[in-house]
């Protein structure tokens, strides 16, 4: 799935999209192993729930991102393509639920399989994502201007306490 995406955006040099595809196929990968018990897996079931819950948390900002994506953004095609900046929803509390809602539910992936590679791979995509929020930011300014510049001085990156302070 994610090597599909990858490449066309190594073409476009497109650098958000490039880490996002990483992040996703870490986060895809930490299912496909997690699922077929790949790695020593501890089994402590305290933090199996705590990670279901944290799972479906982040799940909860994927799925709230692309819904508003698709309704607000007026894509010309696909949902990510957006022709208007989206400043309202849930990217009114961040500026970047997709890749918070990804790294948040690979976090949740690490504690619900409890092994070494669900570990590093998390890692890897909550690090992918990062950097994918932070290069995106540079992209959105090019894209949108001045109004992007001002809503990041408004809108948290990540922090959605914060955000759901303001």
């Amino acid at each position: 799935i994610a090597a599909g995406w990858l490449v066309p955006m190594i073409r476009k040099r497109i650098v958000c999209e490039i880490y996002e595809a990483c992040g996703l196929g870490s986060f895809f990968t930490i299912l496909i192993l997690g699922h077929g018990g790949v790695g020593t897996q501890l089994n402590v079931l305290a933090l199996r729930i705590i990670g279901l819950i944290i799972l479906v948390t982040g799940a909860s900002f994927v799925i709230s991102a692309f819904v508003a994506l698709k309704r607000k953004g007026k894509p010309e095609t696909g949902w990510e393509n957006t022709t208007v900046m989206i400043d309202s929803n849930i990217f009114r509390t961040v500026r970047h639920p997709l890749y918070l809602g990804t790294a948040i539910s690979a976090t949740g992936l690490m504690l619900l399989y409890q092994s070494i590679p669900s570990t590093v791979l998390g890692v890897v995509s909550v690090f992918c994502c990062w950097m994918a929020s932070r290069k995106e930011d540079a992209f959105n300014i090019e894209k949108f201007g001045d109004s992007y510049q001002e809503y990041m001085e408004k809108v948290p990156m990540w922090n959605a306490f914060k955000g759901l302070r303001k």
